[in-house]
């Protein structure tokens, strides 16, 4: 039977109604004036939907764990971090590509054990009252029962627009890391994801991040030699991806090890996040 988990009425109207109120449309600027996230280390950056916090992956610990950086207003400076502890990170595990959710969910990858992989999605929900913790960290299921493979996944991005909800993540399946996108259904469960076309090459294409229109993604590709940041847009939610571009080659965006990884925009499309080396860069429009 396949695992729901975001069944409940209230999550998924949750998400319904932050994705209908996401910026719309693909008029904005370019990205500009990259620079480090000042006192935040890590890597897998990802903005919650209100701005506020900043989650990240880090090795700090020992082992690669899901950490959050919290900041009052989107003007002010991050500061933590806090470690999420057992469910979420695990002492035995890597625990990575957090994903923050309305309504307190969170979805990230783990090598934990009973998994179907070398990697697989998880999520859970947080409950602020009474117990102030994070509830059971459930697979979102494997093989014909979730998008779970028996490769690693990576980087999860849920998305909802009038198709659908669909889960956007990428897997090395297929012999090297592609895009997939995995479509909900009625009873909240997520079956096997199907190729994303036009976004996938011969190469190392991961980690994708779709606006909450659905109509423009960050991911990264090793297509040009090295883990670069690439976008890319389409006209509407039915429409194939087109205007794939390397951002890192066309706005020279700094780097510590030559590579970027694990792009993120904000929920408003205004911030572009990315990892290189243990550094998080933001980039504005």
């Amino acid at each position: 039977m396949r695992q729901s988990y975001l069944n409940s009425r209230a999550s998924l109207t949750a998400i319904a109604v932050a994705a209908t109120t996401a910026m719309a449309g693909p008029a904005f600027a370019d990205w500009s004036n990259t620079t480090p996230v000042v006192g935040v280390a890590g890597g897998c950056p990802i903005e919650s939907r209100n701005g506020n916090a900043l989650y990240t992956a880090s090795g700090r610990g020992g082992t690669l764990d899901v950490w959050v950086y919290e900041r009052k207003g989107r003007g002010g400076a991050f500061e933590g971090p806090i470690l999420l502890a057992d469910p979420v990170s695990l002492p035995t595990a890597a625990d990575f590509c957090p994903t923050p959710l309305p309504g307190n969910w969170l979805l990230f990858v783990s090598d934990r054990e009973g998994g179907c992989g070398k990697a697989d999605i998880y999520i859970t929900r947080y409950r602020p009252t009474p117990a102030k913790s994070w509830g059971e960290a459930k697979n979102l299921g494997c093989g014909a029962d979730g998008p779970n493979t028996t490769g690693q996944e990576l980087s999860p991005s849920l998305v909802t627009n009038q198709e659908g909800t669909f889960l956007y993540y990428s897997t090395d399946i297929g012999g090297t890391q592609d895009i997939y996108r995995s479509e909900m259904a009625p009873d909240g469960s997520f079956g096997p994801g199907v190729l994303v076309d036009g976004l996938n090459t011969g190469f190392q294409d991961q980690q994708p991040n779709v606006s909450g229109d659905g109509l423009e993604v960050v991911f990264s590709s090793n297509r040009d030699g090295t883990q670069d940041v690439f976008t890319a847009t389409r006209s509407s939610v039915d429409a194939p991806w087109s205007n794939v571009r390397n951002l890192s080659v066309e706005l020279n965006l700094p780097t510590v090890d030559g590579n970027e990884t694990r792009a993120s925009m904000s929920w408003d499309r205004k911030r572009l996040y990315y990892g290189s080396g243990g550094t998080i860069f933001v980039s504005e429009r």
